[in-house]
């Protein structure tokens, strides 16, 4: 299949913002792809602007700076021209497009520029390293550029910034796989994306489908060490709250399993550590830790499959924990910021000294697979039942974890199950402190337990729900407290992906300084709603004074009031400061710059933040 052809269908689809004309017109792709040759699986995964699968510890790795350097190279045109087209666009593809338009200089031979060759270069150019590997990865991409038309380099370099500008994400080719290869009903997409959590990888899903149908998606299950995406818990408003909509959940469970039993009426509430989640495979001797992001840290982390090994007696299985650090050098068992903590991931040299510098607990607090079984459609409860019988770390009593909804006091037993750091053992494992809990002032004492730890909060859990990869379930819930909000102004923004390219989002977030100028306290990730993402975009629009590949330097004028989970010291914002966690509370139409928060406020909040914890 020709590139060309390919590019051809991403104009269809940019042109349109109907999300189901997008699904038939990337149904036919796929479906002509896979009746033509083997290509469906790479198309998949280039029509979302990838060449790797989530779980692929690689990434394309060329900047905007290398990309614009291939350009020049390819075409002869010269870089400021470059610049400013990227700049009055805002997109490095475009740009290219222009560039190969406009070319100064030809190559007297090309070489065919299909899409088996644009997919296995990206992948090449990634595996570059060492002395030289830049210039490597430019003379490539600009190679490509060279037999490219304008069409086809406006994506070669779209797929490298990574910003397709398709308004497709992944619901959108999931729903698009099930109109190609399925009967497209709500079950058949529900089929597709279970097979898409349970594999992060629409490839391998998208070839099952096509040759194996249903019964193909049926059959995907987990794998060892080929790591899922967690389940994820929505943000309670209290303690109480979180308490009686998963009593409730639970309770509406017992009443409809039509058993002569009571429904249960306890539900689970357990420390939330502010650390690395992680889930820890098992075969045989292999043992890997993968992170919440699908990233194979086990070289960083062999202290973490040393106590695993020790502690947990089984040869296959997948257990999810919460990698949390401690100093050696004090007495208390309180942990380490995460911020400290991340340095063991960043850390490629001198691991064992950063482990014992660092030393961590990992906290287990679920089972997803064991001696070949898949546990994710049990029950929390067995699950938990399960993994107390292969943790045989003396700090667990097997007698102690058993479920008792008459339970209503922590004190006894959170010292139990506290797990201990000294400088004999640096690093250890854990059952996660928990409790079973029928009452708001059970879970409120064991919420205080958790904070006067030094923990971030609780996890309020249905014991009867089983276990949802990717998902922000209905029966989890998250408790924490949060800081006093921050009016804070936008200084820089960036056009969003997928749906949403149009868009400006992800805002950098500045205070006040004493001589009325502003620094940056961090950038804000997620949180917008889609009339919030337009309204703000609109706003600030007007305001751009220049563009930087995707990024927007604004005038700073618009004013948003954030929340956030806690002020960090930071490097890398000049305030000095960064915030944990930030989320839009709501766009402040009557706030104007010289009324945001001054860093004097951000200060002294950090340092309340920091006598409230010792």
């Amino acid at each position: 299949m020709q590139y060309r052809e390919l590019t051809e269908v991403y104009t269809d689809v940019a042109a349109t913002s109907a999300t189901t004309e997008k699904e038939i017109l990337l149904a036919d792709c796929f479906s002509r792809v896979h009746d033509e040759t083997s290509l469906l699986p790479t198309v998949v995964r280039l029509v979302r602007g990838r060449v790797f699968a989530r779980w692929e510890a690689a990434e394309i790795g060329v900047s905007t700076a290398g990309a614009a350097s291939a350009i020049n190279k390819a075409t002869g045109v010269d870089s400021e021209q470059i610049e400013t087209w990227w700049r009055e666009e805002g997109d490095l593809g475009d740009a290219a497009a222009y560039a190969v338009d406009d070319r100064v200089q030809r190559t007297l031979t090309t070489t065919p520029l299909t899409v088996t060759r644009v997919y296995e270069t990206l992948r090449e150019v990634a595996s570059y390293e060492g002395s030289g590997s830049q210039q490597k990865q430019i003379d490539e991409i600009a190679g490509l550029i060279s037999d490219a038309s304008p069409l086809t380099a406006r994506y070669i370099v779209r797929t490298i910034t990574g910003a397709m500008r398709l308004g497709v994400g992944e619901g959108i080719v999931r729903n698009s796989l099930a109109r190609a290869f399925l009967d497209m009903s709500d079950d058949a997409a529900d089929a597709v994306q279970r097979a898409i959590d349970l594999t992060n990888d629409v490839a391998v899903v998208a070839q099952r489908v096509a040759e194996q149908g249903r019964p193909g998606l049926d059959d995907v299950d987990l794998e060892l060490f080929r790591p899922i995406k967690p389940m994820l818990a929505k943000q309670a408003e209290s303690i109480q709250t979180a308490v009686d909509e998963l009593a409730a959940d639970l309770e509406a469970i017992g009443d409809t399993n039509n058993t002569e039993s009571s429904p249960r009426k306890a539900v689970l509430v357990e420390f939330k550590y502010d650390g690395i989640r992680a889930k820890i495979h098992r075969n045989g001797d292999d043992i890997r830790v993968y992170t919440r992001r699908l990233s194979d840290v086990t070289t960083q982390f062999p202290d973490v499959v040393s106590a695993a090994r020790e502690h947990i007696d089984a040869e296959q299985y997948i257990i999810e924990a919460e990698l949390v650090g401690y100093d050696p050098q004090h007495d208390n068992d309180g942990p380490v910021t995460f911020q400290t903590l991340a340095q063991r991931i960043q850390r490629t040299e001198d691991i064992a000294a950063t482990a014992e510098s660092i030393p961590v607990t990992a906290h287990v607090f679920d089972l997803l697979a064991l001696d070949g079984e898949s546990l994710l459609e049990d029950e929390l409860e067995m699950r938990l039942r399960r993994l107390n019988s292969i943790i045989t770390t003396e700090s667990v009593s097997q007698t102690e974890l058993e479920p008792d909804p008459t339970i209503e006091s922590t004190s006894s037993r959170s010292t139990l199950m506290t797990g201990t750091n000294n400088t004999e053992s640096l690093s250890s494992l854990r059952r996660a402190q928990y409790n079973w809990v029928t009452t708001h002032t059970a879970a409120t004492e064991f919420y205080d337990t958790a904070l006067a730890a030094g923990h971030e909060g609780v996890m309020v859990k249905n014991p009867a729900r089983p276990y949802q990869p990717g998902s922000r379930v209905g029966y989890q819930r998250k408790v924490k407290p949060m800081m006093e909000p921050l009016d804070l102004v936008v200084t820089r923004a960036k056009w969003s992906e997928g749906r949403k390219s149009d868009f400006l989002g992800r805002p950098y977030l500045a205070c006040r300084t004493a001589d009325d100028d502003f620094v940056e306290v961090g950038r804000m990730h997620t949180g917008f709603s889609d009339e919030q993402l337009a309204t703000f975009t609109e706003r600030v629009e007007p305001l751009i004074e220049r563009v930087d590949g995707r990024e927007a330097i604004l005038t700073p004028t618009v004013v948003l009031e954030v929340e956030y989970e806690e002020i960090q010291t930071s490097s890398t914002y000049d305030s000095g400061y960064a915030l944990r966690f930030p989320r839009l509370k709501q766009i402040r139409h009557d706030c104007d710059p010289s009324q945001a928060d001054s860093l004097e406020r951000v200060e002294r909040l950090y340092e309340q933040q920091s006598v409230d914890e010792s």
